[in-house]
C-alpha cells in the first residue's frame, strides 16, 4: 500500500491538459503511479516526453473531485453521486439518459449561467469509479453545455454506454458528438475491431489536444463537422489500441496509431463513403510520406518510437502502419483477418503486447505463416512503388511484368484498357509478392488488342506513379 502526497499545477496554456479558458480546464496525467513491471524489459524506465505516449498498468480506481459550485465534472468511470452534486431535476435527466436512445440535453447555456446545474454549496465532492483500465482523467466547467446519450455495445447482453459532450456555446463541432459517438461506439463495437466497447461511458470535452484517454476524448473546435467526427473516431477508436490491449505507447507508436488510423479509416467508408474516405486517407496519411523522398521517411516500422523523430515517428506511427494492416486485410479478406485480428485482441488484451506478439497471434489466428509478410512490412527499408516492366502478347495469351522498385507487398489493380474501348480490372492482393518481392506477373487470356495498362494501387499511392502506365 503506497500513500502519496502530491501537487499538481495546472498549466495554463492548454495542450493535452490544462485551462482550457477561465471556466474551463482539462486535467490529465496529473498523479504519481507505478511504473509498469513486464517480462520483456522489466521496469519501464522511459520517460515521458509528450511525443511518445504512455504505458501504464490496468488498475481499479476509486477517486473524487472537489470542485466548486457550478462547476460541472466530467472523468473517466461511473459517477457514484449524482444526487449529492447536482440539482434533482438534472441528477434525473442524468440518469434519464443511461438509457436513452435520444440525445437529452442535460444543462443548457442559461441554466449553467443561472447557477441551476449543481447544487449551491460552496465545494461539492464528486465520486468516481472504474475497474480494469490504465489511467483515468478528468475536466470541469462552469460553463459548457452538457449533452448526454446512451447506446447498445453489446448486442447479446444489450449493455449500454453512456455517450456524454461538454462544450462552448460556440463549439459548434460538438452539437452532434452523442449522436455520431453513439454511431461511432456501435460501429466499432459490431464491424472493426468487432470488439464491444469495453467501457462504461464515453464523454467528448471540447478542448486543444486533438488526444484521446481513456473514456474521454480532449478535441478542437475547428469548424469543420464532418473532419471534427472524423477526429473524434480516431480518438475513440483508441479504446482498443492502446487502451484495452496495454499496449506500450511509448516503444511502440505504431501498434495503437497505426490501428486508429485503420479503424478511422474503415468507420469513414460507412460514414462517407468509400470514395471520400480514399480521398481523406491519402491526404492526410500517405501524401506527405510517399512524396518525401528523404532517408528519415523509410526506417523500418518496427523502429522503436522513443528513437523516432519528425516525419520519421509520424510516418511510422501511422499511415505506414496502418498501410500494412490494410494490405494484410486485403491478402486475407475479411474474415479470416477478423478471425486473427480477434485472436491477437483476445490472447493479449490486458496484458501488454510487444510487436512480436501481434505476429505470432495473427499467424496462428490466421492458420498460415505470414512471417514473410511482416518481415517485408515491419523489417526493411521499403517504400511503395510499382513499375510495368512489360506486357507481351501471345497466341490468347496476356502477361504484364511489375516491377516492385520500392519492396512493400501491396495490393493493387491492374486496369487494362482494349482498343476497342473497354476495360478490365484485375485485383491483385499482396500474396502476388510472396514468391518473389521484385517481380510479379499477371497473366490474363484475351484475343482483344491491348491498347494501355495502368496499375492502381489506390490508397497505396505511388511514389513515381509515372512508371505505372505502359
Amino acid at each position: 500500500l503506497l500513500n502519496i502526497d502530491w501537487n499538481y499545477p495546472l498549466s495554463k496554456e492548454s495542450g493535452r491538459e490544462g485551462q482550457i479558458d477561465p471556466t474551463s480546464m482539462f486535467v490529465a496525467y496529473s498523479y504519481p503511479r507505478v511504473s509498469v513491471y513486464d517480462d520483456y524489459n522489466g521496469w519501464d524506465r522511459l520517460p515521458h516526453t509528450d511525443r511518445q505516449e504512455f504505458y501504464n498498468d490496468f488498475n481499479d480506481y476509486v477517486f473524487s473531485i472537489k470542485a466548486p459550485k457550478n462547476y460541472v465534472v466530467y472523468a473517466t468511470g461511473d459517477l457514484l453521486n449524482p444526487d449529492e452534486v447536482l440539482q434533482p431535476e438534472f441528477a434525473a435527466r442524468l440518469k434519464k439518459s443511461y438509457t436513452s436512445d435520444e440525445v437529452i440535453h442535460i444543462a443548457t447555456e442559461q441554466e449553467m449561467k443561472g447557477g441551476k446545474v449543481t447544487l449551491q454549496n460552496d465545494w461539492s465532492t464528486w465520486k468516481f469509479s472504474v475497474n480494469n483500465i490504465v489511467d483515468v482523467c478528468f475536466a470541469l466547467s462552469s460553463t459548457y453545455l452538457w449533452d448526454a446519450g446512451s447506446v447498445i455495445v453489446d448486442n447479446k447482453t444489450n449493455r449500454r454506454v453512456s455517450t456524454q459532450a461538454a462544450y462552448d456555446v460556440k463549439g459548434t463541432d460538438f452539437v452532434n458528438s452523442v449522436k455520431n459517438n453513439n454511431y461511432a461506439l456501435a460501429w466499432f463495437s459490431n464491424n472493426w475491431p468487432g470488439v464491444p466497447y469495453p467501457f462504461s461511458k464515453m464523454t467528448a470535452f471540447q478542448g486543444f489536444a486533438d488526444m484521446e484517454y481513456p473514456g474521454m476524448v480532449n478535441d478542437s473546435q475547428v469548424g469543420d463537422a464532418s473532419f471534427a467526427q472524423l477526429v473524434q473516431d480516431h480518438e475513440i477508436a483508441h479504446t482498443y489500441f492502446p487502451f484495452y490491449m496495454g499496449i506500450n505507447e511509448t516503444r511502440y507508436a505504431f501498434m495503437d496509431e497505426g490501428w486508429a488510423t485503420t479503424l478511422e479509416y474503415l468507420i469513414g467508408i460507412a460514414e462517407k463513403g468509400k470514395e471520400a474516405a480514399d480521398k481523406f486517407y491519402k491526404q492526410f496519411r500517405v501524401n506527405s510520406y510517399i512524396k518525401d523522398k528523404s532517408a528519415e521517411e523509410d526506417q523500418p516500422i518496427i523502429s522503436m518510437s522513443s528513437q523516432l523523430s519528425g516525419a520519421g515517428y509520424g510516418n511510422n506511427s501511422y499511415g505506414k502502419a496502418s498501410l500494412s494492416y490494410l494490405a494484410l486485410k486485403d491478402m486475407l479478406g475479411d474474415a479470416v483477418f477478423k478471425k486473427a485480428l480477434h485472436t491477437y485482441m483476445d490472447n493479449w488484451n490486458g496484458k501488454h503486447p510487444i510487436p512480436w506478439d501481434y505476429f505470432n497471434s495473427m499467424n496462428t489466428g490466421a492458420g498460415q505463416n505470414l512471417n514473410w509478410f511482416f518481415n517485408n512490412w515491419f523489417f526493411s527499408n521499403n517504400y511503395i512503388d510499382l513499375a510495368v516492366s512489360k506486357v507481351s502478347a501471345t497466341a490468347g495469351k496476356n502477361v504484364v511484368s511489375i516491377k516492385n522498385e520500392g519492396g512493400f507487398a501491396i495490393p493493387f489493380d491492374v486496369v487494362i484498357t482494349y482498343a476497342d474501348g473497354t476495360k478490365q480490372t484485375l485485383h491483385q492482393t499482396p500474396a502476388v509478392w510472396k514468391s518473389n518481392q521484385k517481380l510479379a506477373t499477371v497473366s490474363f487470356a484475351g484475343t482483344k488488342k491491348i491498347a494501355s495498362v495502368v496499375l492502381d494501387g489506390g490508397i497505396f499511392m505511388d511514389a513515381t506513379p509515372v512508371d505505372n502506365t505502359w
